[in-house]
Parts: structure tokens; C-alpha cells; sequence
């Protein structure tokens, strides 16, 4: 694939909604880390942002989605696959147009496949007092102070402004603008310490 099929492809696979670190990107697209960066670098330029953030849990994620998928299922797969078969025993002309297709078509089955790994805005079966605050933050559009401790166990005070809570790999996290930062960031709840 070329550069804008491939990146194409990767904005795919961020719209989902999961996380993805530089190596499973590479992997999936097919091409280096290197790369991947540099796409990360061109769809930002034309208006995509494409977030990060680090930890072992870490890497490219996409906030805001950029279209709506058609769903696809493995029996309509099953069903054009059968088509070709029937169309390649028949000379059918145009069957390497039609192959290219149902690869595309393939590819937006993988990546609704990848979107059940994610939930968006989910309730907290039973939240605790930091949950609920942070839900009522977001509803409110409120900023709150929180200590966080990070991934090298050091705490700091953090003032965020939350966006979505998010689970992802049995872990919950808040999206949200994190002031100290200036950018925005993603903090796993249970290292949130304290929240005022």
C-alpha cells in the first residue's frame, strides 16, 4: 500500500478507539516504527489528532471519532469470498478489482472486531467517591485538583479538566486536559490518589 492508503489505514485502526504502541501499529500497517511516527506527524497536520501517553498500558489513541463504520460481519466475508470463487471460474474481467475490495472490505471487518476490545464512557458498577466525582466533573464541565502518583511511584498534584472515563484491558482511566501539561492526558484511576 502507499503512504495515504496506509495512513488511511492507521486512522482506521485509531478510530476504533483502542490503544495501539508503535510496534503492534508497525506491525498491523506493515511498516517501520519510524514510519509511524512520521504518519502520526501528517494526519495531525490535516486536522486528526492522534494522542499518546506512556506507561506499559501506553500509546497512540484517538479521542474524537472521524466516521461512522458500516458493520460488517465474518458471514458477509464468507459470502463474497463465494463470489469470487464463482466470478474466477468464469473469467469474470475485472476479478483482481473485485479481490481489492473484499480486502477492503476485510480490513473494516478487522477493524470493528478491534472496537469490542474498548468501552467509552462507561458506568462504574460500583464507583467510589473518586469515580463519582470525576463522573460529576465531567457532566458539569468542572476542573478538578487531584494527586496522582506516577508511574515511577512519585505523587504530584495534578489540576485536570476530565473528559471520559474509559476501560481498557481491565483498566479504567480518565481522558482529561491536565493543566501541569498543558496537554491532555490519560490517568488510571486506581493511581489517582485523591481528588478535591
Amino acid at each position: 500500500m502507499g503512504k495515504l492508503s496506509n495512513m488511511m489505514y492507521m486512522i482506521d485502526l485509531l478510530n476504533t478507539g483502542n490503544i495501539y504502541t508503535l510496534k503492534e501499529l508497525s506491525e498491523k500497517i506493515g511498516v517501520t516504527e519510524r514510519m509511524i511516527r512520521y504518519y502520526k506527524e501528517e494526519i495531525a497536520k490535516n486536522g486528526i489528532a492522534i494522542e499518546s501517553f506512556k506507561g506499559p498500558n501506553g500509546g497512540y489513541f484517538m479521542i474524537d471519532k472521524v466516521k461512522n463504520y458500516i458493520s460488517i460481519n465474518k458471514y458477509d466475508i464468507h459470502l463474497l469470498n463465494n463470489i469470487s470463487n464463482f466470478l474466477s471460474k468464469n473469467n469474470f474481467k475485472y476479478l483482481d478489482k473485485y479481490v481489492e475490495f473484499i480486502n477492503k472490505v476485510e480490513k473494516m471487518y478487522s477493524i470493528n472486531d478491534e472496537k469490542s476490545k474498548y468501552i467509552s464512557n462507561i458506568d462504574i458498577l460500583c464507583p467510589g467517591v473518586i469515580e463519582k466525582i470525576i463522573k460529576e466533573s465531567i457532566q458539569k464541565l468542572d476542573k478538578i485538583e487531584i494527586i496522582y502518583n506516577d508511574i515511577d511511584g512519585d505523587k504530584s498534584k495534578r489540576i485536570i479538566h476530565p473528559l471520559q472515563l474509559f476501560k481498557y484491558k481491565d483498566n479504567y482511566y480518565v481522558t482529561a486536559f491536565c493543566e501541569l501539561r498543558n496537554d491532555i492526558r490519560h490517568f488510571e484511576l486506581k493511581r489517582i490518589i485523591s481528588v478535591k
